[in-house]
């Protein structure tokens, strides 16, 4: 059975603890694959068999140490023997969450990684920049996003789908991050389009979940329903 494990809490980041929860090291002690942020909201985080990728706001991508800090995220070690999906005709990330839904429909209250590689027609992605304290809220980062577009490129996507129940400690549905072949360019999916794609999925029923030990996170008050900003957050363009 595939395991994941989640580093601190989506309402946790929304409301800007943004410290380290675990070291990449630890966090990717055997597990390969999965998506978040580093500490700070330093750049979206890429683990693409079994390297911790950045994209940052300065539209790069580097190779994290394993001694840097992953604020939030999620990872698994992925199953490659899974049989490989494809998707033709992906003409937007809507399009993309509609082709998915036959894979989670059987079951949509356990989690699901995907990795897809393909050629994109285009491809919408952002980054934050890394925030010194006192940090704001994610929703005041993202104010700051920066956008990049893509043509043609070459490149992975990571997603992770999560089941509804879990609102407030991870996004429910799809979130999804990009890695581009050449390891350039990457981030947070906004939009995307391509011919085709391949695709293999695994089926996580095992979640583990460790929480930060800052005095930051001791004090917050997690109960409140931030779904609105969280979608105006993680789904939507400037």
């Amino acid at each position: 059975m595939e395991k994941m494990l989640q580093a601190s809490t989506l309402n946790a980041l929304m409301l800007g603890n943004f410290d380290r929860t675990m070291s990449v090291r630890d966090f990717m002690d055997g597990f390969d694959t999965g998506i978040g942020t580093y500490t700070g909201l330093d750049g979206e985080a890429i683990f693409e068999s079994g390297t911790a990728y950045r994209a940052t706001a300065d539209g790069g991508v580097s190779v994290m140490s394993p001694d840097d800090g992953v604020a939030f995220g999620t990872v698994v070690r992925f199953d490659e023997s899974a049989p490989v999906h494809e998707l033709k005709c992906v003409s937007d990330i809507e399009t993309l969450k509609e082709q998915l839904e036959p894979y989670v429909a059987g079951n949509r209250n356990i989690f699901y990684v995907i990795k897809a590689k393909g050629t994109f027609t285009k491809m919408h992605v952002r980054s934050c920049y890394a925030c010194e304290k006192p940090y704001p809220t994610l929703s005041e980062a993202a104010s700051h996003q920066k956008e990049f577009h893509y043509e043609n490129i070459a490149g992975d996507v990571i997603a992770v789908y999560c089941p509804p129940y879990v609102q407030g400690i991870n996004l429910p549905g799809w979130h999804f991050h990009f890695l581009s072949a050449d390891r350039a360019h990457g981030g947070h999916i906004l939009g995307l389009s391509a011919d085709s794609l391949n695709f293999k999925l695994n089926a996580v029923k095992d979640w583990e979940l460790v929480l930060p030990e800052n005095p930051e996170f001791a004090q917050r008050d997690l109960c409140e329903d931030l779904s609105a900003k969280t979608a105006a957050v993680e789904g939507g363009a400037k």
